[in-house]
């Protein structure tokens, strides 16, 4: 007879022997992913010249204004010799000059300030080449009761008379602009080029009448810069000097311009101008001698359209 204890006994050792021999398999833990690694954000490229402003990015620009001419000195003299006459008798009577009084417009024949309006026109056909063209038509027009004997253009005009008198004075100004140094705020360039000085005169007191005038041209230099206070805002100073030389009987003269103004850009075509301009200009044509010397100066407004 089979001890059952005895086989129950044999059985559990049997199978913990089992238990005991049997391999241990240790569980392999896997490690965590390592972190992706953070995506790498490209530099921004840089911006090119004139990419943070408004206003600079055009090939044609036409600006107008009106100007508030403030005419601190206008004078103007023109002397002429009549010209030789023969007589009944064959004899040539030589001509006679008559010396034209150097006339202050101002004081004398009561020129006054007036608004006149101007143009100017920028063609950019490269970032740093510009052709500029600028004309500023001025006539002064006025009525005076004359307190002194004055000579023009031949004839004279003698105290107690009243005097109505003109003066049309015009520039046309043509130039070249490289721009030597250029940045993403703004620029300095030099100018090259001409002005077109052009003044005529004239007195008429109802019985007689006198007219003169003058035509010169003149090369010149020029430096501009502007900057760009805020994206849409910029400061614009020009200062520009046309000579043509010659003696003190020839003709010749000289022209300097100042200009000064701020461009309030509304949108990417259309600005809004404003500033101070000065002209300051002395002249003597030809011989016998007529002269000329003006200086006009006063603020402006206006605007511009680009394209």
């Amino acid at each position: 007879m089979v001890n059952r204890p005895f086989v129950f006994m044999y059985i559990a050792a049997s199978l913990g022997l089992a238990l005991l021999s049997a391999p241990v398999r240790a569980q392999s833990t896997q490690a965590p992913p390592a972190p992706a690694p953070a995506s790498q954000v490209p530099a921004p490229a840089p911006s090119p010249a004139g990419a943070t402003v408004i206003g600079e990015d055009y090939r044609i620009e036409i600006a107008g204004a009106l100007w508030a001419t403030m005419p601190s000195t206008v004078m103007y003299s023109d002397t002429e010799t009549t010209a030789a006459t023969t007589s009944a008798t064959g004899v040539t009577v030589a001509g006679t000059t008559l010396v034209g009084t150097n006339i202050d417009f101002k004081q004398t024949l009561g020129l006054t300030n007036q608004r006149f309006a101007e143009g100017h026109l920028v063609a950019r056909f490269a970032p740093r080449h510009k052709i500029h063209v600028e004309f500023i038509p001025l006539y002064f027009n006025q009525s005076a009761l004359l307190t002194a004997n004055l000579n023009f253009n031949g004839q004279s005009f003698l105290a107690g008379q009243t005097v109505n008198s003109s003066l049309h004075w015009s520039a046309w100004r043509a130039g070249y602009e490289y721009d030597v140094l250029k940045a993403d705020r703004g620029y300095i360039g030099g100018i090259v080029g001409a002005n077109d000085l052009m003044v005529n005169g004239t007195l008429d007191n109802g019985t007689k009448s006198g007219t003169a005038g003058v035509r010169i041209p003149m090369p010149g230099l020029g430096v501009i810069g502007r900057y760009y206070v805020a994206p849409r805002m910029s400061i614009t100073g020009e200062f520009t000097g046309y000579d043509l030389p010659g003696g003190a009987t020839s003709t010749h003269g000289h022209v300097i311009a100042i200009d000064g103004y701020a461009t309030l850009n509304v949108v990417k075509y259309i600005g809004i101008q404003g500033g101070y301009r000065s002209f300051d200009a002395t002249h003597v044509y030809g011989s016998p001698v007529n002269t000329g010397t003006f200086t006009i100066r006063g603020p402006y407004v206006g605007g511009a359209v680009r394209f």
